[in-house]
């Protein structure tokens, strides 16, 4: 048990000072592979004038992946298959880049937070105690030392953008700023023949 002043705290994450953040597991980096070949799929689809992509297609994989449609909106077809073989490749033993572990962190945290605010619809302001019980929670789901602050960010966020609290977790859990998880993981628009893709 870290002592206290061996623990880091930083707004959204509570970690113990010089702890490596987390890594995906080979089947957690196996399921991103799918996830990645079925958004290829999907791609393929629109861009070749193929069978629309149906509703429960799409609800399924935002169920299991939150936030993957605005990869599909924002990546093109090359991108999308390039980040399927960089996961089978990390799950085959490769060095795993680092935002494989990025949108692993965000798909898992936005899950739990999509869960938290289904279960706690009340707008109303929230006590201390009950912020620590919903943060509890939300580390207990994810496997990170999760916050009250990130509870109320969850439940109230900034501007009305949970993907932008989640952006900015996952920034404060590897230590890297928000803006490059951000032009990482969802580009603003996808990207044209001649632009670089993320290495």
């Amino acid at each position: 048990m870290p002592s206290m002043l061996a623990v880091r705290m930083a707004g959204f994450i509570t970690q113990a000072s010089g702890a490596l953040p987390p890594a995906p597991a080979v089947a957690d980096l196996r399921a991103l592979a799918t996830k990645y070949r079925a958004l290829a799929d999907l791609r393929s689809r629109r861009d070749g004038d193929g069978a629309p992509a149906t509703k429960h297609e799409l609800r399924a994989l935002a169920d299991e992946f939150p936030g993957c449609l605005r990869e599909l909106d924002t990546l093109g077809e090359a991108e999308i298959a390039r980040r399927a073989r960089a996961c089978d490749a990390a799950a085959a033993g490769a060095a795993t880049q680092p935002w494989l572990s990025w949108i692993w962190c965000y798909h898992c945290m936005l899950r739990a937070a999509l869960a938290l605010k289904r279960g706690a619809p009340d707008r109303k302001p929230l006590s201390a105690a009950r912020l620590k019980a919903h943060a509890e929670a939300l580390s207990r789901s994810t496997g990170l030392a999760l916050t009250p602050a990130f509870a109320a960010a969850v439940l109230h966020p900034p501007r009305g953008r949970l993907g932008s609290t989640i952006v900015r977790a996952v920034a404060e859990l590897f230590a890297v700023p928000a803006p490059m998880v951000t032009a990482a993981l969802m580009p603003s628009r996808r990207p044209g023949p001649s632009q670089p893709t993320i290495s």
